[in-house]
């Protein structure tokens, strides 16, 4: 007969149902790529990074971005607009093709060139990318992410009386309630602020979505039109002056808990640079003399994100930031 002392039984029931005890007390989160898919994952989140860019055509600069992007491995590329400036679709649906080829997903915003009054592109590329509306939102781990249709050249409605702007707004509600979401990022195509280019900043545009913005907290802005890239302080809307927005940190490359939105043009994929003819104060940085993208990583278990812009000659950085959630 043996004889099995307490201190054995204790030790042999803790290697049993340990592990099970560990994986029952461990949160998750919802994470939502493609509309309709839900992928359970554990709240410890892994580093990832998407890439961000617009104004293409289909030359050879454009492929030169195209397959740069692909080196830096993202697991999402925004498209920002003006995506073929050609009559026809085919060429940039060729074009990005490597994306789908690397398992890397592709959403999109329609600028002025992918619509028209003439044009049935418009409906090519909601067909191509089974969008029923060109505004829309998904989320990713922690991410949030809101596509918009703007500009008055794009001729979608975004007024206050206009079916997107209450998506936008029930959309940035419902987020910003939700414990699961630490990062808020708004892409479309027409820009609310710029420096001194060929496009300036939408004023009805700004008007109608900075307030909002502050109020639902949103982190990044990432706009398109002008073919050079810009990068501001963080904003908050000035009611007083709406074109000289408040400055909040004038720190130049890294932010804690910064308030007001960072808004990011990145018009650089391929089409031809336009110059820039001054700096307005709250522009960080900004050049007119590189094709390139954004990368964009988040790290630290979701709590850092490190923005750089890759220039296309060497891939060098041409500019970088870092922003930090406590």
């Amino acid at each position: 007969m043996y004889f099995i002392g307490k201190s054995t039984i204790l030790l042999y029931f803790l290697i049993l149902f340990t592990p099970v005890l560990l994986a029952q007390e461990e949160p998750i989160i919802r994470q939502n790529l493609v509309a309709g898919s839900d992928i359970t994952v554990k709240k410890t989140l892994p580093d990832i990074n998407f890439a961000a860019v617009g104004d293409f055509g289909c030359g050879d600069e454009a492929n030169r971005t195209v397959n740069n992007i692909i080196t830096k491995n993202p697991r999402l590329v925004l498209a920002l607009g003006d995506l073929s400036y050609s009559g026809e679709t085919g060429c940039w649906f060729k074009l990005v093709s490597p994306f789908e080829r690397n398992n890397i997903a592709l959403r999109i915003v329609v600028g002025s060139h992918d619509i028209g009054k003439n044009s049935d592109k418009y409906d090519q590329y909601l067909n191509h990318f089974k969008m029923d509306k060109p505004y829309y939102s998904f989320d990713y781990q922690n991410l949030h992410f809101l596509g918009m249709t703007t500009g008055k050249e794009s001729l979608i409605p975004y007024d206050n009386a206009s079916d997107q702007y209450q998506f936008v707004k029930n959309d940035l509600e419902k987020t910003h309630g939700n414990s699961n979401i630490d990062w808020i990022i708004v892409f479309g195509f027409t820009p609310l602020y710029s420096t001194f280019t060929v496009h300036s900043g939408d004023g009805d545009l700004r008007d109608l979505y900075h307030p909002l913005f502050n109020k639902y907290g949103i982190d990044l802005v990432i706009q398109a039109h002008n073919h050079n890239y810009q990068r501001t302080y963080p904003l908050l809307y000035n009611e007083h002056i709406p074109s000289k927005p408040i400055i909040t940190d004038k720190n130049k490359e890294k932010y804690s808990n910064p308030k007001g939105e960072i808004f990011l043009t990145v018009g650089t994929a391929g089409a031809d640079l336009h110059n820039l003819t001054g700096q307005k104060p709250f522009i960080v940085k900004q050049f007119d003399d590189s094709h390139g993208f954004l990368n964009i990583d988040i790290t630290n278990n979701g709590k850092k994100l490190i923005s750089t812009f890759y220039e296309n000659r060497e891939l060098s950085v041409k500019d970088r930031f870092t922003v930090i959630k406590n």
